[in-house]
């Protein structure tokens, strides 16, 4: 439990920390006043000043805000800055400004993925090397046949190993049939004769092992860019997951607060490592959330800007509050919807 908890706040902590830094250092850039940053929500429990930004760290670690002069629609406190000069207030600002101040929080977000892979790639190595034994089922087909873990194959009825699927292809095809594979083991390449036997519950043949890929440690360079291309990827497949929810081809599965506790608490029992990956998917799923153009939302301030600049000039400041009611309504039944997803994940034990 201790571990679980630990693991959130720290997986929470450091993406809203990542984001909340990306609007405050490109609204610094842009010379708009930051009067606090804060981490979390509520009551606060520690703050200081530095320099004419207030630094907190508030009772619910759920989120951040960064308080900007002059940044209308702040739904988070009430207040005015009627001693703010103009060229400081972030509604003084160019609209391109203003956008990029909003968009940099997600932005931050992708950074801190790459940079969390590139970390986890750098010491573990990246999953392109040969395909290896993980395991050994004991009785099974492959543990007659005499292979072990740690075994490397390099080749199944003389075809090259080095795709996984064909070679899960071979095997599920050939039940009862003798095939070959080509392993090493050490320094020793040898031959191992095996006989995959059908499994009624997988529907196929099987060898009963555990396949796995050796990492290889690449060059910062490659390591850099196959990071950034892990995270592109996850973003896109995290878009493609809302598309097919939205067309009805996949169920509406979401993971809430409950849910990221428990799965960071998992990652965390298997190492820093794996504490990194699961940081590193979820701030890409949090880039992406945040950009949805729901109002009170990244995306729902640039729709707003979209607008603006479409419009000539900002939506009426009376019809920006009923927006933003529409947001947090929103936001609301999305909190509720996880909340019990994820309650009902912990009772039936999925």
């Amino acid at each position: 439990m201790i571990i679980t908890i630990l693991a959130f706040i720290f997986v929470i902590s450091l993406l809203i920390v990542a984001h909340e830094f990306g609007h405050f250092i490109m609204a610094k850039w842009f010379g708009v006043q930051v009067l606090s940053f804060a981490i979390g929500y509520g009551p606060k429990l520690f703050s200081f000043y530095w320099g004419e930004t207030e630094l907190s760290i508030r009772l619910l670690p759920l989120g951040g805000f960064v308080k900007m002069g002059g940044m209308e629609g702040n739904v988070i406190e009430g207040y005015e800055e009627s001693n703010i000069p103009p060229e400081k207030r972030f509604d003084h600002k160019p609209l391109w400004q203003r956008s990029l101040i909003v968009a940099a929080g997600p932005i931050m977000n992708i950074i801190l993925s790459i940079v969390l892979l590139f970390i986890v790639f750098s010491i573990a190595g990246i999953p392109a090397g040969n395909l290896k034994v993980q395991e050994v089922v004991p009785g099974g087909p492959a543990d007659r046949a005499g292979i072990s873990a740690g075994d490397i194959i390099l080749a199944v009825n003389g075809k090259d190993a080095s795709n996984l699927d064909e070679v899960v292809n071979i095997i599920s095809s050939h039940p009862g049939e003798e095939i070959i594979l080509t392993v090493k083991r050490g320094e020793e390449e040898i031959r191992i004769k095996v006989i995959p036997e059908w499994s009624e519950t997988e529907g196929r043949a099987l060898i009963q092992v555990v396949f796995g890929i050796e990492n290889k440690k690449l060059n910062p360079f490659s390591t850099l860019f196959y990071s950034a291309r892990t995270t592109i990827s996850w973003f896109v497949i995290t878009a493609l997951g809302l598309l097919y929810i939205i067309l009805g081809k996949i169920p509406a599965e979401m993971a809430g607060p409950l849910g990221i506790a428990q799965i960071a608490g998992q990652a965390a029992q298997l190492g820093f490592l794996n504490l990194l990956m699961f940081s590193a998917i979820v701030s890409v799923s949090l880039a992406f959330f945040n950009l949805l153009p729901i109002p009170i939302l990244d995306g729902g301030y640039l729709l707003l800007f979209l607008y603006e600049k479409i419009r000539g000039k900002p939506l009426e400041p009376e019809k920006v509050g009923w927006v933003y009611l529409i947001g947090i309504i929103l936001i609301f039944s999305l909190a509720i919807f996880v909340t019990y997803q994820d309650i009902m994940r912990i009772v039936t034990g999925r």
